[in-house]
């Protein structure tokens, strides 16, 4: 297999943007799986920069993770971010009805707030990484380009509160040959050859995309690079309920190429 939808996506947008407006700035692809960092960052002429992220029609747009303590709901501080005043209206408004949360499972339960709150949640989450804009692919000629400060006009958004398995991360430095020794001793692979660096990659005839493996208690995944290589992830063992924000493209007329050009040449 190769690249993932949102890999896909994220790539198709990366294309639009630097044949449409490459004249103007540079357009460079930075988040990958990293939910942490934007997608695409914009360097003007004058040296000044901005972030793009990529939004396929349907996808999901930021989350925390709230816990359930004593029969109330707290902020995690397994959280990557601060709470602030959106997320404790959004936990205030869930512990006026505890019991129709807290038993969300993985199908999850959808919060019934004003979405105003939604939205103000996304863009002072995003607006906090330097997002200015967000663009999504509708097909191959069609992309949906707007100001963060727009996006309640552009996506409608759903809250939900749901469990979800906890991500994948890359495999230390440190730890990469130890892995990898493992991996030799167990015969757990077929010829392999790894490389290592920021991220540990794995060539064999023996590995398939998205295969999993337990070794020392720990749960890895093969996913594979564009080349003949795997990527390999540690996968979590954990799962965490979130507060999670699902949006869908509403409006498929965006700023114009002139109103972008303008921005990119004035700002």
């Amino acid at each position: 297999m190769g690249a993932s939808n949102w890999e896909e996506h994220e790539n198709m947008c990366l294309k639009y943007l630097k044949g449409k407006f490459g004249k103007y700035a540079d357009f460079i692809s930075l988040g990958g799986s990293d939910s942490t960092v934007p997608d695409i960052k914009v360097v003007l002429k004058n040296g000044k920069s901005f972030w793009i992220e990529c939004k396929s029609p349907k996808s999901q747009s930021g989350q925390f993770v709230v816990i359930p303590n004593e029969d109330t709901f707290v902020f995690s501080p397994r959280n990557h971010t601060s709470p602030n005043e959106f997320t404790d209206f959004i936990i205030e408004e869930m512990n006026k009805n505890y019991e129709k949360y807290v038993n969300a499972g993985t199908t999850g339960v959808t919060i019934d707030i004003d979405i105003a709150i939604f939205s103000k949640w996304i863009k002072n989450m995003y607006s906090q990484k330097g997002v200015k804009f967000f663009i999504t692919g509708v097909n191959d000629e069609k992309f949906v380009i707007s100001s963060i400060n727009d996006f309640s006009e552009y996506y409608s958004i759903v809250g939900k509160y749901r469990e979800k398995k906890s991500g994948s991360r890359d495999v230390s430095r440190s730890k990469q040959e130890y892995l990898a020794d493992d991996m030799l001793n167990e015969n757990i692979l077929e010829e392999p050859e790894f490389e290592y660096g920021s991220k540990m990659r794995v060539k064999s005839p023996s590995i398939s995309d998205k295969q999993k493996i337990d070794l020392n208690g720990v749960r890895y995944m093969f996913s594979k690079s564009d080349d003949e290589y795997y990527t390999v992830r540690v996968l979590s063992n954990t799962n965490n309920a979130n507060v999670i924000f699902e949006i869908s493209l509403t409006k498929e007329e965006g700023m114009s190429d002139d109103e972008f050009i303008k921005i990119l040449c004035e700002m």
